[in-house]
C-alpha cells in the first residue's frame, strides 16, 4: 500500500516544443539509420545508436513531467540525465535567477542553480511562487 505522504501534490508540464524537436530529431535520426541499414551502409549502425537514444529521451519526456512538488520535497526532472530531489528542510528561499534558470540558497548559504529550461512558460510562475511557499512553511516549522 502506498503511502499518503509520497503522494504529488502538484505537477508541473514540460514545454511542447521542446518535446516536439526532441521527438521530430530522434524520428529523422531512426529513419537515416534505417535508410542506411537497408543500402547496406555500416554508417547505418552509427547513426541509429545517437538515434535510439534520442528516441528513448523524447518517450522519457512525453511520460515525465518537469517537476513534480511533495509536501516535504520536489524533484526536477529536467532530462533522462538530469533528475534531482530537493528538499524543503535543506533551503532557505528562492532567487530568481533568469527565466531559464532558479537560484536554490540552501541553510549554509551556498547557492544552486536550478534549470528551468524545457518548462512551460506559463508553469514557471506558478512554480516560483509554489516552491517559495513551501519553503516559508518549512522555516516556520524547524525546531532549529
Amino acid at each position: 500500500m502506498k503511502n499518503k505522504d509520497e503522494e504529488p501534490k502538484e505537477y508541473f508540464e514540460r514545454n511542447s516544443l521542446l518535446v516536439i524537436i526532441v521527438t521530430a530529431a530522434a524520428l529523422g535520426l531512426d529513419w537515416l539509420a534505417i535508410d542506411m541499414l537497408i543500402d547496406v551502409n555500416p554508417w547505418g549502425s552509427a547513426v541509429g545508436i545517437p538515434g535510439l537514444t534520442l528516441t528513448l529521451q523524447a518517450l522519457w519526456l512525453i511520460v515525465n513531467p518537469f517537476a513534480v512538488v511533495y509536501d516535504d520535497r520536489f524533484e526536477i526532472k529536467q532530462s533522462l540525465l538530469y533528475n534531482k530531489e530537493f528538499y524543503y528542510l535543506d533551503a532557505k528561499a528562492i532567487a530568481d535567477k533568469s527565466a531559464i534558470a532558479l537560484n536554490l540558497v540552501y541553510n549554509d548559504d551556498d547557492v544552486e542553480s536550478l534549470p528551468l529550461l524545457g518548462m512551460r512558460g506559463t508553469h514557471q510562475p506558478a512554480f516560483k511562487a509554489r516552491l517559495s511557499e513551501k519553503i516559508k512553511e518549512s522555516l516556520k516549522n524547524r525546531d532549529f
